[in-house]
């Protein structure tokens, strides 16, 4: 748990929490699989900051108070945020009171959609990510994540579609977004993507499994 303190240290955020008053439908577990899969980043301008400090200081709170026994960052979002998972404690059980409290503060964010992209999807495992001290030259390939607007549980999770890439190693993984002008209506395509890191030479194989090369927005 030493590691898991010093991650907690870097995220406690000194602003005190305060858990949003709007009324929020928290997604419900799937199966006994206690692990979320949290994603949140900015939309041109940037990430909304009070909503991205509520975030770290309810996962920082989290970690020091040994209600999540993992936390891992996949990535890092170009206008701030991550993407990332937490999980629960391995248990045949129902996830904990604490765990599903957790749940709820994390599900009460409310960022302001017209900056800032955020989800949460239950998922039964955080993506397994190959870290390597040398990686071949690499480059990112993505899909449509298939959320939609006004729907805060949408869109394919990281890890449904990272299985999608068969026999390619994934070195990261995060949310992004087009960056593109989207009529703003309720049921309509979000613009969100599923961004994978991957080797260079995979590239063709990504491409026939329906993935593009991924472009930073300019």
């Amino acid at each position: 748990m030493k590691i898991m303190r010093k991650i907690a240290g870097l995220l406690l955020i000194s602003t005190a929490f305060a858990q949003s008053a709007t009324a929020a439908t928290v997604i419900k577990p799937i199966e006994n699989r206690h692990v979320i899969e949290i994603n949140i980043n900015g939309i041109g301008s940037g990430v909304d900051k009070v909503a991205y400090k509520k975030l770290r200081k309810a996962i920082g709170d989290a970690v020091t108070n040994e209600v999540i026994d993992k936390f891992v960052i996949y990535g890092y979002a170009k206008e701030g945020g991550f993407s990332a998972c937490i999980e629960d404690r391995p248990s045949t059980a129902a996830p904990s009171k604490s765990f599903e409290t957790l749940v709820k503060q994390l599900t009460a964010i409310k960022p302001n959609r017209k900056t800032t992209a955020y989800s949460l999807n239950r998922v039964k495992t955080c993506p397994a990510l190959i870290v390597e001290a040398i990686k071949p030259k690499t480059i990112f390939v993505s899909k449509a994540d298939e959320s939609k607007q006004c729907e805060a549980v949408s869109g394919v999770s990281l890890s449904v579609m990272q299985a999608q890439l068969t026999d390619i190693t994934v070195y990261s993984a995060t949310k992004k977004t087009d960056d593109l002008m989207h009529i703003t209506l309720c049921g309509a395509e979000t613009g969100n993507y599923n961004v994978y890191e991957i080797a260079a030479t995979d590239i063709e194989k990504a491409k026939k499994l329906g993935f593009s090369e991924w472009v930073e927005p300019q």
